[in-house]
């Protein structure tokens, strides 16, 4: 089935972010779990990490509470889904290093070589231009940064829902990537999505 990509990705309205957060927030304690134990392998306790597309903040406040030494920014463009997650950290006991930006995938408000690690947990197929996204995590990374990317992947399932008909495939993904400035990444294909990874 070919790729239909959203019109807008963003969410627009506080009722809807609210219902996505509630939603989330069980699947999301799993998902962060995979997060960690890629940045711990990869020996990152400490440094900046960049959570790209980060919603309603979920994955940058486990990573926060798992890398206390390091400091998290979440990154995104909808309003009101920042508004939620500044609604979730208050809501945490615990003084986390962690804080949320208004900011484009695209054209990313940071400096070149600003972070240790940047993920990103379905968002991929909300991107407009993913070449882009991929030029600008190149870019805000320092020269030893990592990226761990998840993302749908799209499949016969694209009938049962838009997110993964909006997803790209696995040959999509590297031939995407093999457009951009990133390097030594590996894509990892599963049943329902797919991971980008650094390699070295």
């Amino acid at each position: 089935m070919k790729r239909k990509p959203f019109e807008c990705g963003i969410f627009t309205d506080v009722k809807t972010a609210e219902r996505y957060n509630e939603e989330t927030k069980n699947r999301m304690r799993y998902l962060s779990g995979s997060f960690v134990s890629v940045a711990k392998k990869w020996g990152i306790v400490t440094g900046k990490v960049l959570d790209l597309g980060t919603g309603t903040g979920l994955l940058a406040i486990a990573l926060a509470k798992k890398i206390p030494d390091g400091e998290v920014i979440g990154l995104d463009l909808s309003d009101v889904a920042l508004e939620v997650a500044r609604k979730n950290l208050q809501e945490i006991e615990q003084p986390l290093r962690v804080s949320f930006e208004k900011g484009d995938a695209e054209d990313m408000p940071f400096e070149d070589g600003t972070f240790d690690l940047v993920v990103s947990s379905n968002t991929l197929h909300l991107i407009k231009n993913p070449v882009r996204m991929f030029n600008e995590i190149h870019r805000v990374l320092k020269s030893e940064g990592r990226f761990f990317l998840s993302d749908f992947r799209r499949s016969w399932l694209s009938v049962l829902s838009r997110h993964i008909r909006a997803a790209c495939s696995p040959k999509e993904v590297k031939d995407l990537l093999s457009q951009s400035k990133l390097e030594n990444w590996k894509v990892k294909d599963y049943f329902f999505w797919l991971s980008i990874l650094s390699e070295k």
